[in-house]
């Protein structure tokens, strides 16, 4: 995306947050708001805001794994990865803009474009990979509550855990079986004939054989040493569970102290896993909506609920999308990337 595309894209993001906030405030006491402010335990909100931040240095630590000794990055140049991810990923509906920005910083960190891609990648199908895992450990602790509760949500939740499936499975074949994903990539092709010449789909479909070949290559090497995936699916698992216990303790803030951690925590992942399908920036709108309908009965009134999610979408949504815009415009000292461009 060129700066004006990012420009209007973090426009449209704090003007669609706005309309949603604005919505939500309707029927809110905004005497018992404002003094909620004083009421609220900032030790348990400043926990959930440095869960958020150890959230975005473990998938630093993920990709630090991934590279091993091909991690020619430097401290900042890895951890500023995870937030430019992020930026990307807040301001794009379906979250379209992650993974480039996620390249881009490997590629600036001194990784070069091919291998970033590939690993980019990988760390994607074992994100996805974790997130299926992480809702059947959460049926567990919540399947009763959501079968009682959240019936509203029940094509959404299934609706979204069918995408992540058919996603985590594209991506597997293109690791495992490269021939076949090249003819499905042929067919996909194919209604682009009427628009584009003979040439241009040559030459993208020679990119995208390429780009296929160098994923299966680079994942046969990383799949050759089993401890590195493991690892890389641990801190994957640890770094999911650092995001979705965050509304656990933002309810502690606002004194809801009936709240469960495991089952917060359930709640959670079903509630990401809904939002995810939202074609619009952040999820906006169903992911309010979702906090207000799944932690409401934790919280005394609908004006504790509001202030509750306003809290909550703060830290784990526009706090990314800000500290993601100052990580990319903070380049690392290591700029082999910009060489790799001249090649």
């Amino acid at each position: 995306m060129t700066k004006k595309q990012k420009f209007f894209w973090l426009l449209f993001t704090l003007f669609i947050g706005a309309v949603v906030f604005i919505y939500s405030f309707n029927d809110v006491d905004f005497r018992e708001f404002s003094g909620l402010f004083k009421q609220t335990n900032y030790f348990w909100l400043i926990l959930a805001l440095l869960l958020i931040i150890f959230y975005y240095f473990s998938m630093s630590w993920t990709l630090d794994i991934l590279l091993g000794k091909d991690n020619k990055a430097s401290a900042w140049g890895l951890i500023r990865i995870p937030f430019m991810e992020q930026f990307g990923n807040g301001i794009t509906p379906f979250s379209f803009g992650g993974q480039p920005l996620q390249i881009l910083g490997l590629n600036q960190a001194g990784i070069p474009v091919g291998q970033a891609s590939s690993i980019s990648l990988m760390k994607f199908v074992i994100y996805q990979g974790m997130i299926v895992v992480a809702f059947l450990i959460c049926l567990i602790f919540g399947y009763q509550y959501v079968a009682d509760h959240m019936l509203s949500m029940t094509g959404l939740v299934i609706f979204g855990l069918v995408i992540h499936i058919l996603v985590l499975l594209a991506l597997i074949s293109i690791m495992f079986f490269p021939p076949v994903t090249k003819k499905i990539a042929d067919l996909c092709l194919k209604p682009f004939s009427f628009f584009l010449s003979d040439d241009q789909i040559t030459s993208i479909r020679k990119k995208l054989d390429d780009k296929i070949v160098e994923f299966h290559d680079v994942s046969e090497q990383l799949l050759s040493n089993p401890k590195k995936i493991l690892a890389a699916s641990l801190v994957t698992l640890l770094q999911l569970f650092l995001f979705y216990s965050i509304p656990y303790f933002i309810l502690l803030a606002v004194h809801a102290d009936n709240a469960d951690f495991m089952f917060i925590i359930a709640l959670n992942v079903i509630l990401t896993l809904a939002i995810s399908i939202f074609p619009v920036p952040g999820g906006s709108g169903g992911a309010e909506a979702g906090f207000a309908l799944l932690f409401s009965s934790f919280l005394s009134n609908h004006t504790v609920t509001i202030f509750a999610m306003l809290l909550w979408r703060i830290i784990t949504y526009y706090f990314g999308i800000f500290a993601g815009l100052i990580a990319y415009n903070v380049l690392p000292n290591n700029r082999h990337g910009k060489n790799n461009d001249k090649k």
